[in-house]
Order: C-alpha cells, then structure tokens, then sequence
C-alpha cells in the first residue's frame, strides 16, 4: 500500500507540479498564486514520502497537517523549520504566514490519492523518492549578508581613512572611517569606490604590501624588511574562516592597501581587517563589520580552521561503499552505470546549488540523479548481494568517508600547515581506503 500511494497519479503529479512551479513558475510570474501553488503541491506529495517511513496513513497526514500549521502560523515553527533546511540543504529561510493555511485543503487530496491506490512496481519508488525529497527539502535561499572588508586605505592630511565595502544583496554599502590617532573613528558613506594603493611613504620612510600574504615591507638602506606580517600557515586558516558569499569574495584575506602618516601606518588585509601601528609603535588587528573598526571583531589567530568538506566525504562514502559493493557482487554493469549516473547528478545538483543557479541548475541535476537511482535499484535486484557484502559496503564507505574527513579535522587543529597538505592527504587516503574496501568486499563475495 505504502509503494503505491507515492506512484499515484494524483501524488506523481503533485511532484512536477512542485518542481516546475518552484523553479520556473515562481521566477516568470512571482505572486500570490505561485506561493500558494507550491504549499498545495507539498501538501500532496509530503504524507506520501513520509508513510515510507511511518506506515500509516492516518499518523502521516495528521503529521503533515499539523507540523504546516506550528511552522505558518508561529515564530518558533518557521525559526526550527530554518534552522533544519539551513543543516541539510545550505542558508534557507522559512516564513510565519498564516494566508498559507488556505492549502490546508490539499490534505483531503492526499487522503483521497491514498484511498485509490494503483498497482506500481518498486522500480517507481526508485524512480519518484528522490526527486520527491529534493522538491520537499528545496525552499527559499535566505538573503545574505555580504561580510564586510577593508579593501583600501589613503591618507587626507594628517589623517588615514580606510574604505570597507560589504552588507546586504552584493556587497555594495561603500563605508569609510576617517581617524587621526586610530582610536577615534568619524564615519561616512561613500559613493565610489577608491582604488587600492599598495605603497605610501611619508618623508624618507616607505612602506608597501606583499601580494598573496598578510604581509607589510618597510625600505631600510636599500632592502625590503618586513614590519609586520601574518605567517601564511596562520593565514591560510583566516582565509576560510569567513563565511563564504554566493560568488566568493569581493577581497580576499591579503593585504591590499597601506597608507602612512607621521603618528599612523594603516594596511587593509581585506576580509581581515586592518592592521594599524599606533604612535607608540604598536600594531594591532581591527575586525571589520557593519558597526565599523574594532579589535573585538578580529579573528583571534588560534581560531581552528574552518572546512566545508560535507560534499566531498558524501562522495568518498558513496564512491567506497558502491566499489566495495560491485566488487563482490555477480551482476557489475548495471550497477557501475547507475553509480557513475547517479554521483554525475549529485556533483552537478551540489555545483548549481553552490552556484546559486536557481531553477536554471535544478532540472538536468534532477533528471541524472533520478535516471542514477533507477539504474542502481535495478542494478541492485539483479545483483542479488548477500547480507554480508551489504554490510562490508556500508562499513567501507563510512570508513573512507572518515578517513577523508581526518586530515581536514588535522588542518584545523595545527597538525597540518596548509589547506592544500590536507587535500593531498585525503585524497591518498580515499584511495588507499577504497582499495581495502574493494579487497573486503571482492573477498566477502566469494565466500557465497
């Protein structure tokens, strides 16, 4: 009953209804029908998915029914609703609106489509589940606040002003902060942008910035010394603890810009910062943000390192679990094809969502990933694989996928020096782990 209330017409339906209206519908004619279109369409679709798992039709759609209403009509609804899309499907933002309870009828067409089964083979649920979880998990992107940087510096007088750029949309709230002791800071807005000015001297003494390094050179009898810098180890950890923008950076986590007075030595380190040196010969860090120049908001350097390799250990996991699988499996073809399908739309689904693509990517990423799972399903019937060799798969793969993730987890904490040395690193470890995995499996297999 439970396969063939997901393969109903009325369900299958509310599918394409979902995907095409999110991702073509709601771009061409934004409003009040698109909006309300998709709650009708989920409402269809979602206590089907979720009677795979519970088994009864009542509890599921009472389930829907009830979880809808808390995340339209209450603050603490829509802010856990959130906080789940944003941990499996990136930044999103579920809003309180209690117009959208207008779909609640849409729940008597899911019982309706429950109570008129249609004979399906499992092959549909293959065919339906995984475009019905992407449609159901896809909502709106969350708007995004640019992360504010120091892109330039200049001296007016006896007095330095540093130019950030950051905020909401795409980074352009142009703000400058004018001081003469880089304690008190007058602050306006800018209309332009000023461009960078990597070398400044103030009567004999000449300063200038290391592209590529948090880094400032001073020209002493002739020969760049270096007065101040940030070794690149540390900075390669900086780099990636800034939230990542849609389209990267506008700057990046170097210096830039210096700027020198007689009291004062300014360099703009970008997604850092600045560094000053005071009157008194002192240097120190100032975050940049949206409430200005302060050392509170400067990244402190023993930080750990931040990664974002979730895509990647998905990958290894699924990549090892399948070899380890086809090794020791009597039918191989159908289900290499499938896998290599099916990783094919995965790459390109995570690369068009990173790309924030929009509807534009959601389609061909849909249509490998479903044609994927299909071939996998069938692949996997005719393999016939004993219980054993599923479990050597399921255990390789997530013991590749941990040894992929360790030598990130070691960059972060200090025990490697760059981002690169811990991509090397997983990467001889996915291929010495997949191998095992492979042995494991192939070795499994014979033993039937």
């Amino acid at each position: 009953m439970r396969h063939t209330w997901i393969g109903q017409p009325l369900t299958v339906l509310a599918l394409v209804v979902l995907v095409v209206n999110d991702h073509v519908l709601k771009h061409a004619w934004p409003g009040f029908v698109t909006g309300k279109l998709s709650d009708v369409a989920g409402l269809v679709l979602f206590p089907a998915l979720l009677d795979l798992l519970v088994g009864r039709a009542k509890i599921s759609i009472a389930v829907t029914g009830v979880g809808f209403t808390l995340v339209k009509t209450t603050a603490t609804g829509a802010w856990l609703a959130s906080e789940a899309w944003t941990a499996v499907w990136g930044p999103s933002r579920v809003l309180a609106d209690p117009t959208d309870l207008l779909a609640l009828p849409a729940l008597w067409a899911a019982w309706w489509a429950y109570r008129h089964p249609v004979s399906v083979h499992k092959a549909v649920v293959f065919l339906v589940v995984p475009p019905a979880v992407l449609a159901v998990a896809a909502t709106s992107a969350a708007p995004f606040d640019w992360p504010y940087t120091a892109y330039a510096v200049e001296k007016a007088g006896g007095e330095i002003v540093v130019h950030t750029r950051g905020g909401y949309g795409m980074g352009n709230d142009l703000i400058s902060y004018r001081t003469r002791d880089g304690v008190a800071w007058n602050t306006w807005i800018q209309h332009e942008r000023v461009e960078p000015v990597a070398r400044d001297c103030h009567g004999t003494a000449c300063y200038r910035v290391v592209p590529g390094h948090l880094r400032v050179q001073e020209i002493r009898d002739g020969r760049w010394t270096t007065v101040w810098e940030i070794p690149d180890e540390e900075r390669d950890r900086l780099i990636r603890l800034h939230p990542d923008p849609p389209f990267g950076h506008p700057e990046p986590t170097e210096s830039l810009a210096v700027a020198v007075t007689e009291r004062l030595l300014v360099v703009a380190n970008g997604t850092d910062g600045i560094a000053l040196r005071d009157a008194r010969g002192t240097w120190h860090r100032l975050g940049v943000g949206p409430d200005g120049l302060d050392a509170a908001t400067a990244v402190p350097l023993t930080t750990p390192g931040r990664y974002d390799v979730t895509e990647l250990v998905a990958q290894a996991v699924l990549v090892a679990g399948l070899a380890a699988l086809v090794a020791g499996a009597r039918s191989r073809v159908v289900l290499i094809g499938g896998g290599i399908v099916l990783l094919f739309g995965l790459r390109v689904g995570l690369g068009m969502v990173k790309g924030n693509l929009g509807f534009l990517g959601a389609p061909p990423a849909l249509m490998f990933m479903v044609l994927g799972t299909g071939l996998l399903g069938w692949g996997f019937t005719r393999a016939a694989p004993s219980w054993r060799l599923l479990v050597v798969s399921l255990v390789a793969g997530l013991l590749t996928g941990l040894a992929v993730l360790a030598p990130y987890t070691a960059w972060s904490m200090g025990g490697l020096d760059f981002y690169a040395d811990a991509d090397r690193t997983a990467l001889v470890a996915f291929i010495v782990a997949t191998a095992a995995g492979m042995v494991a499996g192939f070795l499994t297999g014979r033993q039937r």
